[in-house]
Formats: structure tokens, C-alpha cells, sequence
């Protein structure tokens, strides 16, 4: 069995971006890599002046809430040790959507995403997940997702994963070779996300280092895209989000090839610049 532990960054308040990335581990391998990050954490939060139970990366790294008080360069090291880390130790499944495509490419009416720009980066989160652990033996590919609580959203994800929209059955179809011709297999409603334990596990940020890595990730992901068409807050900052990216990317999993369908072109349509899906 394994874990997803997802949180996300971004509103439309803030910038045009929102990112979100379920952090994977091997159920075997949980104790250790929780142990490990668990450490991280304590150490790093022991030097605010207030010593805060919970990461929050923005804050930590614009300075902002008694941040000021840890060094700059303490502060980016922190960051690069979590983004080191969690390369090392898990797999990353990553949606990042623009709010502005995500707006514009929206039909008119009901559409499966609910009109959500959160509820679609979960579901595609899943699929993702599903796609590349549903050939995994027995149930080794089982994945429950732990996530940080969302009480406006949480219920409808799991109502999506236990009873999904067809719409979404083409991110993760298996395909087979019939007289040297690829095909894809139809889902049916038996085996739509069946290698997603279908309800969905809120939990608060602060009872789990891991949401809160995944919330670093997530910083880090929607940073790097928002200076692609940004200036930067200071000199270097492209330059530093970029290496952490670099650092994260071999463990950044890709929808890669599938069928030509709807739900692929929406997610294709509102990705942010820079950002393949």
C-alpha cells in the first residue's frame, strides 16, 4: 500500500497560479522517511522566536510572521534540504493549473471538474496516481490519499472517487497492442480509480510533517512558474526556484501518452506557461 500525502499553494487572490502535489510513499518505508522529515521540521521551526508547530513556506521564505528573524540564506537552505529530501524518499504527482486558462476553458453548464479549479487538480492528482500504480501486483498499487483539510472540497472528492465522471477514464486507460495496432481499453464503472482507496483522509497540516513537505513542494512548483512571466523579488530568485525544480524533477511523475479526449485537452488547455502536463 502506499501513501499520498497532497496539499496545495496558490488563490486567485494572490497570483494566477495554483499548484497542487500529493507527495508518495511506500507504506513500508513510512516510519522512516516520517521519522526523518519530522526532524527537519522540529529543528528548523525551533528557531522562530515562536517556535510554531506548523510549516508554512511562503512565510518562511518572504520573511513574513517573525520569518525576518531566522537568516535568509538559514531560510533557502531549509527549503533545499526539504526539496532534497523528499526527492531521496517519494514520488511527486503534480497539477498546476492558471487560474485564467482554467476560467476560460470552462463550458458553459455543469462540467465534471464541478467548476473547481481545486476539485480538478485532486481528480487529476488521482488519476495520475492511478495511472502509475494500476499494473503494480496484488495490492501494492493501493493508494490513500492523506490530505490537508479541506471541508468545502474534501467531500466531493471522495464522492468522485468512489463514483467518478467517465470524463476522466482517459488519463489513466492501460493499452494493449491487437494486430500490431495500439488500442485503448474502455473503463468500465468496476475498475474507475480502482487503485485509489476511495475516501479521502482530511487531516490537520500540523499533526503530519508530510502534508507540510507537500506544501513546500507546492510552493516551490508554483514559484518557479510564476516567474516565468513575473519579475523576480530579488536577484537570483529565478535562478534558485529553478535548481530546486531541477532537484525535483526526475521524481515528478507525467500523464505521458493516452488517448486523444476531453479531459486531456482541458488539462493541457489550462496549464500554466512552462508546464507539461
Amino acid at each position: 500500500m502506499k501513501f499520498a500525502y497532497v496539499d496545495e499553494s496558490g488563490d486567485q487572490a494572490q497570483s494566477d497560479i495554483f499548484v497542487m502535489v500529493g507527495f508518495l510513499v511506500d507504506a513500508y518505508r513510512l516510519r522512516r522517511i516520517t521519522a526523518d522529515f519530522d526532524e527537519l521540521l522540529r529543528g528548523f521551526l525551533a528557531q522562530h522566536p515562536n517556535h510554531p508547530v506548523e510549516l508554512k513556506t511562503k512565510a518562511v521564505i518572504n520573511g513574513n510572521g517573525g520569518w525576518s528573524n531566522v537568516d535568509a540564506q538559514d531560510r533557502k537552505n531549509f527549503l533545499t534540504s526539504v526539496c532534497n529530501l523528499a526527492a531521496q524518499d517519494g514520488k511527486l504527482f503534480v497539477s498546476a493549473i492558471s487560474f485564467q486558462r482554467f476560467n476560460a476553458n470552462l463550458p458553459e453548464g455543469p462540467h465534471p471538474t464541478l467548476r473547481s479549479y481545486w476539485h480538478a487538480a485532486g481528480m487529476y492528482v488521482a488519476g495520475l496516481i492511478q495511472k502509475k500504480h494500476q499494473d503494480d501486483p496484488a495490492n501494492k498499487g493501493l493508494t490513500v490519499l492523506v490530505m490537508d483539510d479541506n471541508k468545502m472540497e474534501m467531500a466531493n472528492l471522495s464522492d468522485a472517487i468512489y463514483a467518478p465522471f467517465p470524463w476522466f477514464d482517459c488519463l489513466y486507460q492501460r493499452r494493449r497492442l491487437k494486430k500490431r495496432k495500439v488500442t485503448w481499453v474502455p473503463r468500465t464503472a468496476d475498475n474507475r480509480y480502482d487503485h485509489i482507496v476511495n475516501t479521502a483522509f482530511a487531516i490537520k497540516s500540523t499533526h503530519s510533517s508530510l502534508v507540510q513537505v507537500s506544501d513546500a513542494l507546492s510552493y516551490v512548483f508554483r514559484r518557479h512558474l510564476e516567474l516565468q512571466t513575473q519579475n523576480e523579488a530579488y536577484q537570483g530568485e529565478a535562478a534558485y526556484y529553478l535548481s530546486l525544480v531541477n532537484v525535483l524533477n526526475p521524481r515528478c511523475e507525467k500523464l505521458g501518452q493516452g488517448p486523444d479526449c476531453d479531459a486531456r485537452n482541458f488539462y493541457r488547455a489550462i496549464a500554466p506557461e512552462g508546464w507539461a502536463i
